[in-house]
């Protein structure tokens, strides 16, 4: 076994790449997952982050990126590109992944803006739509040739259930009647090589019934075709063999489409299966509770809160824990008990190295940093080989020689236990020797011990970090305790477990001096023990101080916004009662226009400019639904700009904005006031006239002055407008009203236009939103 496949083995990387690989939604996405290769560049592993975000973020909009529909249809296209036909499975499977392919184009290029990183890969999907279209079309739910799709199926099916049916109803008639009597061996009829028998009395064979087709295994039936339906059956044959041919026909067809366009269909099922994996690297993710580390070049690990990715997947509850290298400690050394945690906080960083390099995010806080490694090589667990007949340390040996071998400053090296099962003082010195020329090669190091002297080594070395499993109340706790030194507290570990007083006693006694250094080591630690806890009840009273100061603050917000409600609420009844005031002046004009009375009339929006006129100033008034009228000016609120309003129909509005004319809708605009010159405003409310004279201010609109020109030419509005002005005059009217509506613009603009060379005309205006809006426009007759 090579050294790259124990080191992965060693952190369980290939349960985890197994889970990864079924995150894909595709057999080919979870292959090409378990095939890949690390990453070699921090561009590479960026861009296979932007992906992930990408596709994250779309599918939680509700977006829905059909890269499952696509399967592996590379045989088959490469099949049909050397001319040959495929059949129906192929064929559906192949139309079925060409829509796949399609839709993947489609809806990830729409979306170019909020994922340009996914875009640029799905733009290199080039599938004909109407290859795909036809393809679609040509099977029917159930499988078969549509007759929909190819009309001559449907006529060759028809002849075909036809003679079936003929041949089911002569058959029928022979058994039930008396023409065979006693020579059937039972009332029924069946199908010997595709063709319709009947099960006669085998000593009848030589009767001249019809041709043998067989006979039972006991030889007591022999099955006859009568002669009565062997014509029947020929052309049944004849007719099976003719739709037989023209469905080939068609898969042919079919299979040449597909390989007329192979090379583009391969190239967009290679760049499927990288979307696949994208979704898959997107899943795996969300199953991990995972972020996106920050990723550089300088071998650099700042995990915060990181988790040990394989305990997650086993729904183990897991310690989180904050672990570090740096180009100032680029060695980390982690002491403490057995089962304490060591080991699992080693795997977590290789492991989450590992995912990096797959352009896979990491379970750890957001923030974290995991630089890109070259190589990631581990000694972890027992390597004893029987077949080369090497010991537990020997193997370890032959592993740390490969690795002081070759060891760089892209290499992230991971020893578990490091010299350990030989004799204790030399396999200490040992293991310093090996940390040390490690270190000097540049490569990023993380050693698990109980050495004292490895243990001395970090709280020595400035370039050397130290880090313990908590060891608390007679137990582990998991978590790891940057820069402490850790006991293995063996003794009390095995005093724990039940060894007997006595055997601790003589323990002590043969460790000596040692004894007496362990105590203090321990006695230290708990001191720091203690100390972390003090740390820890400050930090969560100060996070219970922070807390009330939060809610403190939020009932103060509250208050504030309580008082804002009580106003604006006042402000919204005051202004119902103006729009009902509003209201019931629109019935007196109502009435008016029934009985016109000018006076009347101006009595009436005067009384209106009175109530409008007692809003205060600072009443906070809004214009975004007020009326709007060709213009006015308008904010647009999805890009913040500002324009005026060239044309109004119903809830469409034509705005100029700088240098553009474009169409909005009503309630995408708020109202910021009317025609820039002509603007006045009364208690705080923009009203918007258009210059005219007193006439056209106090025209009412009526059924009997109103000319509807909707629906007519424009020249055919002129001619209808100059016989209405002078059936007007003859009855004495001063004002008139042109409907025109908004449509497109050109019949308004026309007759606006017209209206200024007309004999009959001494003034006019666009009509103001209480006579009708833009719609109409006033005259003011000669």
């Amino acid at each position: 076994m090579t050294l790259e496949k124990r080191s992965l083995e060693g952190l369980d990387w290939p349960y985890l790449l197994d889970s990864f690989a079924n995150c894909a939604r595709t057999v080919t996405g979870a292959r090409r997952i378990r095939a890949l290769e690390p990453m070699t560049s921090v561009d590479e592993v960026a861009f296979a982050y932007d992906a992930v975000d990408e596709f994250a973020d779309l599918e939680a909009e509700g977006t829905e990126i059909p890269v499952g529909g696509v399967s592996d249809i590379s045989a088959d296209v490469q099949r049909a590109s050397i001319g040959q036909v495929l059949d129906d499975e192929a064929l559906r499977r192949a139309a079925t992944s060409l829509k796949a392919l399609s839709d993947l184009h489609n809806v990830l290029t729409k979306r170019a803006a909020e994922a340009p990183t996914l875009a640029g890969m799905a733009a290199g999907i080039e599938v004909d739509p109407q290859i795909a279209a036809t393809l679609a079309a040509a099977y029917t739910p159930e499988g078969q040739l549509s007759p929909k799709r190819y009309p001559q199926l449907r006529e060759l099916r028809s002849r075909i259930a036809s003679i079936h049916e003929e041949i089911r109803s002569t058959l029928d008639d022979l058994v039930r009647g008396d023409t065979l009597g006693d020579l059937l061996q039972d009332r029924f009829w069946t199908q010997r090589e595709n063709r319709y028998v009947l099960p006669i009395k085998v000593h009848a064979k030589r009767m001249d019934i019809g041709i043998v087709h067989g006979t039972s295994g006991s030889g007591q039936t022999a099955f006859i075709e009568p002669h009565g339906i062997i014509q029947l059956n020929n052309r049944l044959r004849l007719v099976e063999g003719e739709l037989a041919a023209a469905e080939y026909k068609i898969r042919a067809e079919l299979s040449s489409l597909i390989g007329g366009v192979g090379e583009a269909v391969q190239i967009g099922l290679e760049i499927a299966i990288e979307l696949d994996v994208v979704a898959a690297r997107a899943g795996f993710a969300r199953i991990l509770i995972a972020t996106r580390p920050k990723v550089g070049a300088e071998g650099v690990v700042l995990l915060g809160q990181a988790r040990h990715p394989v305990l997650i997947l086993r729904n183990v509850p897991v310690i989180a824990n904050d672990l570090q290298l740096t180009t100032g400690r680029p060695t980390l050394v982690i002491s403490g008990p057995n089962a304490g945690g060591k080991t699992v906080a080693m795997k977590t960083i290789g492991l989450c190295a590992l995912l990096v390099q797959h352009g896979c995010f990491v379970p750890a806080a957001e923030g974290s940093r995991v630089d890109l490694f070259g190589i990631i090589r581990a000694a972890i667990g027992d390597q004893q080989t029987v077949e080369r007949d090497l010991s537990s340390f020997s193997a370890h040996c032959e592993t740390l020689a490969a690795m002081l071998a070759d060891a760089g400053p892209d290499h992230l090296i991971l020893l578990d236990e490091l010299a350990n099962g030989t004799d204790p003082a030399q396999g200490a010195a040992l293991a310093q020797a090996v940390v040390e020329a490690l270190g000097t090669t540049g490569a990023r190091i993380v050693v698990t011990t109980h050495f004292a002297r490895i243990k001395a080594m970090g709280a020595a070395a400035e370039d050397i970090g130290i880090a313990a499993v908590q060891y608390a109340e007679g137990r582990p706790t998991y978590r790891v305790l940057p820069g402490v030194t850790g006991e293995s507290h063996a003794l009390s570990i095995a005093e724990k477990m039940g060894i007997d007083a006595d055997v601790i006693s003589r323990s002590v006694e043969l460790m000596e001096g040692e004894a007496g250094l362990s105590r203090t080591l321990e006695a230290l630690e708990a001191e720091h023990q203690r100390a972390i806890a003090a740390a820890e009840r400050a930090e969560a009273l100060e996070a219970e101080i922070r807390e009330r100061e939060r809610k403190l603050a939020a009932r103060e917000e509250k208050i504030r916004g309580h008082s804002a409600e009580l106003e604006a609420e006042g402000a919204r009844n005051f202004l119902q009662r103006l729009k009902k005031a509003e209201k019931a002046i629109g019935s007196v004009v109502a009435d008016l226009q029934r009985a016109p009375d000018q006076r009347r009339a101006k009595a009436a929006r005067d009384t209106l400019e009175a109530l409008r006129a007692i809003v205060p100033d600072d009443t906070p008034v809004s214009l975004s639904d007020a009326p709007i009228s060709a213009g006015d000016r308008v904010r647009l609120l999805k890009v913040g700009k500002e324009g005026e309003v060239l044309s109004v129909a119903g809830k469409n509005l034509r705005i100029r904005t700088g240098g553009l004319t474009i169409s909005a809708k009503r309630k995408d605009v708020d109202r910021i006031g009317g025609p820039v010159a002509n603007e006045q405003r009364s208690g705080g409310i923009a009203i918007s006239r258009a210059p005219r004279g007193a006439a056209l201010l106090e025209a009412v609109r009526l059924p009997t002055n109103t000319l509807d020109m909707r629906g007519m030419r424009v020249d055919e509005g002129f001619d209808a407008a100059d016989k209405f002005f002078d059936t007007a005059v003859l009855k004495g009217f001063a004002t008139v009203f042109l409907l025109h509506g908004h449509g497109s613009g050109a019949l308004k603009d026309g007759v606006r236009g017209w209206l200024r060379s007309s004999s009959y005309v001494s003034d006019w205006a666009p009509a103001n939103v209480e006579q009708g809006g833009d719609a109409f426009t006033i005259v003011e007759l000669c």
